[in-house]
């Protein structure tokens, strides 16, 4: 499981804890977001385009999460 640090300018006291936690929240929905587009993506190639890509339906998580690492980086 992936684990979201988020920092802000903010500093330490409650209002820059709040933003922060604002922040993790966002940018955990947006790797979601890509995650679960890939992964749908890939459930719609069939066995044979799958087999020409030389992947197998057990790749799809870590390819799905791959993708959502690229899109929105930690």
């Amino acid at each position: 499981m992936a684990y979201v640090q988020a920092s802000t300018n903010a500093g330490f006291g409650l209002k820059g804890r709040i933003l922060g936690l604002i922040a993790a929240i966002k940018t955990a929905r947006a790797r979601r977001a890509a995650f679960d587009r890939a992964y749908t993506e890939l459930r719609q190639l069939d066995d044979r385009e799958l087999r020409d890509l030389g992947l197998s339906r057990s790749d799809f998580v870590h390819l799905a999460e791959a993708e959502a690492n690229r899109i929105v980086p930690l």
